[in-house]
């Protein structure tokens, strides 16, 4: 496009769409305009509008989409409603920024990108945990040769008491599955980008979903739940409704050898906690620490580099999709390289693919299996 700015459109106005993609959006005006928001419900609709001056709102995706003409619509909703409104966005013209997972199958994220090859589109997926400073730390220090050959990995990122009651992520309908398409699937993501792109060849995975169906009273926190610009207008929440994973935990084996090992959590009997190890031929690495463990000379040496966090969105919440948003603007106008690739979150969409079906048929699966 040759168009000095794109107009904007999003798609849902929960959590995500208020505290996330529509800040990102306004903190770029010089590439973008936010012209309209869409929500099934009304009150959230005009809400959002309102809250963000946002000229236009609908009900309705298609007639927004008629009416508005716009060239790149961001899609927050559940997520398996990701994959019809990314293609509805797509038939209509438009580039699509879709909320991850893209879909939960390894069939449906290819359906998705070759439609938009198609079409001539844009489609990517919203993997903002690769900004974080820790991992643009990581990747320097993997480019760099500083680690080595990297055989090992581990991440855990535990809600102990986590579970999102403000949407419908505890549904199967809506969301498909619970906490490692909604957690996992970030860190497995910079995992892998970590690690140069390394492809997995089989997973066995387990889940578990007791407490969050028997827990009716336990006191819990927006921000332990990832919200932590708070909610507006949020949907009742009862335990009883709850269908998916609270708990995921398994080992991938990687293409060319190595193996990443992971647990996360909504809730589980354990404390909080996040982090991710690297142990490579030349160095180990601890996030978000950013300690490299090695050695000099005759001496094993741990080294803490002095990393200053100065980037222009530092310390703002959801920092990621402020600088996905901007390279993804510039990507579409003017062809600059787009920094999260179709190939990439392919090899996600296969992981989590292959995670839920371990998990139904209690076995290991190999990628093989997933895409053909």
């Amino acid at each position: 496009m040759n168009e000095s700015k794109l107009k904007v459109a999003v798609i849902s106005a929960g959590m995500i769409s208020n505290a996330a993609h529509i800040p990102a959006y306004q903190s770029i005006p010089d590439l973008v305009e936010l012209v309209a928001v869409c929500d099934l419900n009304p009150v959230s609709a005009e809400g959002t509008a309102k809250r963000h001056g946002i000229p236009n709102w609908y009900t309705d995706a298609e007639e927004m989409l008629i009416k508005e003409k716009p060239d790149l619509v961001s899609v927050c909703t559940p997520n398996m409603a990701h994959k019809p409104m990314t293609m509805l966005a797509l038939k209509h013209g438009c580039n699509v920024a879709c909320e991850k997972p893209l879909a939960l199958t390894y069939a449906d994220t290819k359906e998705m990108f070759d439609y938009a090859k198609s079409v001539g589109k844009v489609l990517f997926a919203c993997q903002t945990l690769r900004y974080n400073d820790e991992y643009q730390f990581a990747r320097e220090q993997f480019d760099n040769g500083i680690l080595g050959d990297v055989y090992y990995s581990e991440f855990s990122l535990i809600r102990r008491r986590g579970v999102p009651k403000w949407g419908t992520f505890h549904k199967k309908e809506a969301n498909g599955g619970g906490a490692f398409c909604d957690l996992g699937v970030h860190l497995v993501d910079a995992a892998l980008w970590v690690m140069g792109g390394k492809k997995f060849s089989s997973i066995i995975g387990t889940s578990e979903d007791y407490l969050s169906k028997h827990e009716t009273n336990i006191v819990t926190s927006l921000a332990e739940s990832g919200a932590p610009s708070g909610v507006h207008n949020a949907r009742p929440y009862s335990p009883s409704e709850f269908e998916v994973e609270e708990f995921a935990a398994g080992s991938i084996m990687l293409e060319g050898g190595g193996i990443l090992n992971f647990k996360t959590s909504w809730a589980v009997n354990l404390p909080n906690e996040y982090g991710m190890r690297f142990a490579g031929t030349k160095a180990g690495l601890s996030l978000p620490q950013m300690e490299l463990y090695s050695t000099m000379g005759r001496y094993q040496a741990d080294i803490k580099p002095r990393y200053f966090s100065e980037g222009k969105h530092a310390g703002k919440d959801f920092m990621g999709h402020y600088y996905l948003m901007e390279n993804a603007a510039k990507h579409i106008l003017t062809g600059s390289e787009l920094f999260v690739k179709p190939e990439q979150t392919l090899n996600v969409a296969a992981v989590i693919d292959a995670f839920y079906r371990s998990c139904a048929e209690h076995r290991e699966v190999r990628a093989i299996e997933i895409t053909g």
